[in-house]
């Protein structure tokens, strides 16, 4: 009866030292299961690279079109944000800055508005702020054949042509003239004809002088140009020389001039 437990009891501590070993054994590779998944998780997860935040500014620019000589409106404006170290110190920051000034030039929706394309007020009348530097602005009469049929309109490029009545004859005497102004506005309105009975023309003094001599002897007629035409290369003059020569028929000597 002895023996019977002792086997008994040797039996049982078999079977449960078997179990907790398997139990062990079942943990160790459960274990070693997550720490491999683990790892294969670092691996194959992408590494963010860290971006360093450049500095911005904020710059006023064109919420739409501005015409050339607009008085400027917050309705004009709005605020963006861009990189500093692109940015030159010309801009505005805030509409305040801008608004009630006018538009020295055309600007398009996006432009970045800068100082240099602004006039403010007190600066001289805006068709003042317009002329260019060493440049002046003349005033002619036209009419609708002076005029091209009113197809006239600021910032436009034009040609005056000089013509003599008397002599029946036609001159091209200034090419590529801007227009600042056509009346008394130097704003466009699109394409849209106009009738004009005056055009301001920007040009420099020497310009000034030829127009209005020309304009005192005969009719000035203005001929409409695209602003894309290659500038004329003026052409060179080369000056004839004359030399002369000795020439001898029988017993007589002259000398001749002949153009080389």
């Amino acid at each position: 009866m002895a023996k019977g437990k002792v086997l008994l009891m040797l039996f049982v501590s078999i079977l449960m030292g078997t179990g907790a070993l398997l139990l062990a054994n079942n943990w160790l590779q459960q274990k070693q299961a997550n720490i491999s998944a683990e790892n294969q998780a670092e691996y194959t997860q992408p590494v963010q690279p860290t971006v360093k935040e450049e500095p911005k500014v904020a710059r006023v620019i064109a919420q739409i079109g501005i015409p050339l000589g607009t008085k400027i409106e917050a309705k004009h404006l709005q605020v963006e944000y861009y990189p500093a170290d692109l940015m030159s110190a010309s801009g505005f920051e805030q509409t305040e800055q801008v608004i009630g000034k006018l538009a020295r030039n055309e600007m398009f929706q996006g432009d970045i508005i800068r100082k240099e394309r602004l006039v403010a007020p007190g600066e001289g009348t805006t068709l003042a702020a317009l002329i260019a530097p060493k440049m002046r602005a003349v005033t002619i009469r036209v009419n609708d054949v002076i005029g091209v049929a009113g197809f006239l309109l600021p910032g436009d490029f034009v040609d005056v042509i000089y013509a003599q009545e008397k002599v029946n004859r036609a001159s091209t005497v200034l090419k590529k003239i801007k227009i600042l102004a056509v009346d008394q506005t130097a704003r466009t309105d699109e394409s849209k004809p106009i009738i004009v009975r005056a055009v301001t023309l920007e040009l420099t003094p020497k310009q000034v002088e030829t127009l209005i001599t020309a304009k005192s002897k005969g009719e000035l007629q203005l001929a409409l140009r695209n602003p894309n035409d290659p500038e004329e290369k003026p052409q060179r003059v080369y000056r004839r020389t004359t030399d002369a020569v000795t020439v001898i028929k029988g017993t007589q000597t002259s000398r001749v001039n002949v153009r080389i």
